[in-house]
Parts: structure tokens; C-alpha cells; sequence
């Protein structure tokens, strides 16, 4: 009989330890956290040519943290107020794994840095400029309104009837439609110009935030900068530290210190136009900015009310921002 019970013990515990496995197969194949990332001094990572690196205070770009869910994480995420699980189709397109979709990102990492870097040479008085022959489509996202009328190679060339140049016009062109409102554009496909109207849709990502639910970057994308900066962000990637690349560009071309001596975080695209455009992961980038000791919180105008909730009963002040003049009259009034 007690032979029997351990056999039957056995059992089970070989059955609970394939079942664990096999849910933690699953989650990681199903789901993704996001959570607080890391804080990074920009002076730490950008050089600009002739530039002064003032010593008082900071610009931070933050960042968040998302790896692929697991069953010790899943408990921590319950825990944690300040950690999302998300479905890992969300984010990625289909039939591709992290790396694929970090590879993506760091791409529009690097046309952020060159869109920073000709906003803020414009703004010092330089006559910089970044050229592209159009947006090309890398993949096409499962519930797209765009499938089976855009393919990966198409190149938008035009939205609306309007040139575009660059993926981020395209992005900031559509994102400017109300969801569900129709967007023309011109495309190349091989050798053929093709007119496709498609609705927009909400971002699974970015609440409220229009898309069409494609992935894209710039072809032959060509930067014109009259002075070297170095940009060195390792392994971040995604667009979301455009504008705080600006500011410390600037600071580094002014004799002034725009921080005032301040601690001073913040997120957002930049768009040519001086645009700060709104960003996923608000809530957990507000959160790495205090916890990282970041007094002030420069945060887009549609992520402002998100970040504020999540600053509430924190000491730091989050300020929205529509476009870059906000960010520099604030700076100028600080004491």
C-alpha cells in the first residue's frame, strides 16, 4: 500500500511539474510585461561637436522594461502596481520573436536621433537636413485595416495627397486622423503607383492614438548635419526620446544651462515641425524617472493626464508639452 502512495505521489508530481512547464511555455509565448526600465543621463551618451556639457543638472530619456512573461514574473506583476502584462500580439508582428522586433526599434532609434538632431541644429541656427525616398512597409499587423492592401516592400510616398519623405511624416500624418476616419495614400509597389484608402484604428499601445496598424521605416534615409554629435544608446530602441534628445543637444550648444541645476526627465517624439508626439509605457516611465531622482517630468500633451495619475503622492512634477517651445519657455522660467 505505502508502495502504491508513493507511486501515486510520483505521479502527480511529475504531472504538476509538466503542467508548470507547459503554462510557463505558454505565457511566454502569449504574453509580455511592461514595467519601469532604466534612466539614462544624457550627457553621459551624447556629444555634440564644439559643444559645453554642463555639470549642475540632468535630462534624462527614460525608458521601459519588457521581456517575454513567465510564471515567477507573473506573481510580480500582481504585486506591482506599476507593471503591465500585455499580450505579446500587441507588440509584435506575426512570426516575429523579440529580437526581430528590438532590431525594428532600434532602427527608428536611430532615424529619431538624426530627426533630434536636425529640429535642435535648426532651432541653434544652423540649416541642417535629413532626406528619405518615402516610408516602406516592413510587415503588416494581424488586425490591420491595411491587410491584403498594403504588403511588406510597398512604399508610401504620399499620404493625403502630401510628400512624405520620412516614416515618422507617415506616423505623425495618421496620427493626426480620428480613429476610424479613412487615409489616402499613394503607393509604390515595384514599379506601379497604387492610390489605397484605408480607416484608421486605435493603437493597442498608445490609447487614442490613430494608426493603421503597419510596421514602416524610411528608405534610404540621408541626414544633412552641418556639425558631428555622437549619440551612443546601446541597445535602447523606438522613437520615444526625440524630444529629450533635443534639449540636451541644445544645452550643450548654449553657454546657459537649461537645466537650472535640475534633476530633469521626460519622453515623446519629435517630429520636424517641433511636434512632441505621445508614447507607450507613460505610466512605468514616470515611475523609473522618480525612483531615479528626476524632480521635473516633461510629458506629451495626449500622455499628460496618464502621468499624472501616476505621479500622484510622488515628488515630481510632470509637465505637458505640445511642442518644443513648451519644453524651453518652461526651462526659462525655472529658478
Amino acid at each position: 500500500m505505502i508502495k502504491g502512495l508513493r507511486k501515486r505521489s510520483l505521479q502527480i508530481i511529475i504531472i504538476t511539474v509538466v503542467l508548470l512547464f507547459g503554462l510557463n511555455y505558454y505565457l511566454g509565448q502569449t504574453y509580455t510585461i511592461i514595467a519601469p526600465g532604466i534612466t539614462v543621463d544624457l550627457k553621459d551618451i551624447i556629444t555634440v561637436e564644439e559643444g559645453l556639457k554642463h555639470e549642475g543638472g540632468s535630462f534624462f530619456l527614460t525608458t521601459v522594461s519588457s521581456r517575454s512573461l513567465n510564471l515567477p514574473l507573473m506573481i510580480y506583476a500582481v504585486i506591482d502596481p506599476y507593471i503591465n502584462i500585455e499580450k505579446r500580439e500587441q507588440m509584435l508582428p506575426p512570426g516575429w520573436d523579440m529580437k526581430q522586433y528590438m532590431d525594428y526599434m532600434k532602427k527608428w532609434m536611430e532615424e529619431s536621433q538624426k530627426i533630434a538632431e536636425v529640429v535642435a541644429l535648426k532651432k541653434a541656427g544652423y540649416d541642417p537636413a535629413i532626406l528619405g525616398d518615402g516610408a516602406q512597409v516592413v510587415e503588416i499587423m494581424q488586425e490591420s485595416p491595411a491587410k491584403e492592401k498594403l504588403f511588406p516592400g510597398d512604399i508610401i510616398k504620399k499620404v493625403d495627397k502630401g510628400k512624405v519623405n520620412l516614416a515618422e511624416e507617415v506616423v505623425k500624418k495618421v496620427s493626426n486622423r480620428h480613429i476610424g476616419e479613412m487615409v489616402e495614400l499613394e503607393v509604390q509597389r515595384k514599379n506601379e503607383i497604387i492610390n489605397i484608402s484605408i480607416p484608421t484604428m486605435e493603437s493597442k499601445t498608445e490609447k487614442g492614438k490613430s494608426v493603421i496598424g503597419i510596421f514602416i521605416t524610411t528608405l534610404n534615409w540621408k541626414p544633412i548635419i552641418p556639425l558631428k554629435i555622437d549619440i551612443d544608446t546601446g541597445e535602447i530602441g523606438g522613437p520615444s526620446a526625440g524630444s529629450m534628445f533635443v534639449i540636451e543637444i541644445l544645452n550643450q550648444l548654449t553657454t546657459e544651462d537649461l537645466t537650472r541645476g535640475k534633476k530633469i526627465a521626460g519622453t515623446g517624439t519629435i517630429s520636424l515641425d517641433e511636434q512632441i508626439g505621445e508614447i507607450g509605457g507613460i505610466k512605468q516611465k514616470v515611475i523609473a524617472a522618480y525612483r531615479d531622482g528626476a524632480e521635473i517630468f516633461f510629458a506629451p500633451e495626449k500622455n499628460a493626464k496618464d502621468a499624472i495619475k501616476a505621479a500622484e503622492g510622488l515628488d515630481i512634477k510632470v509637465v505637458s508639452v505640445t511642442k518644443l517651445d513648451d519644453m524651453l519657455n518652461y526651462l526659462r522660467e525655472l529658478k
